[in-house]
């Protein structure tokens, strides 16, 4: 599962949750400090937001199955 927050991907799998960046550019061209300050505050407000997403989807984890019918965890054992 993967979902898109601004310059973003938040990965889900069995193995966690990780934030891939989806280009190599994370700031347009500044020219001044508050370009850069804009910019950046930006970056941080994305990266925030996909700390929420992560840790949200490792509660999903955590809860057991994603799909109703699959059987949950037990015993510290997959499903």
């Amino acid at each position: 599962m993967t979902g898109i927050l601004d310059k973003f991907h938040v990965e889900h799998s069995a193995y966690g949750a990780k934030v891939l960046a989806r280009t190599n550019q994370l700031t347009g061209e500044c020219v001044d400090d508050s370009d850069v300050d804009a910019a950046i505050q930006m970056l941080k407000d994305d990266l925030d937001a996909c700390g929420r997403e992560m840790k949200r989807l490792l509660v999903v984890n955590r809860r057991g199955s994603l799909f109703e019918g699959w059987p949950a965890p037990r015993d510290g054992l997959e499903a």
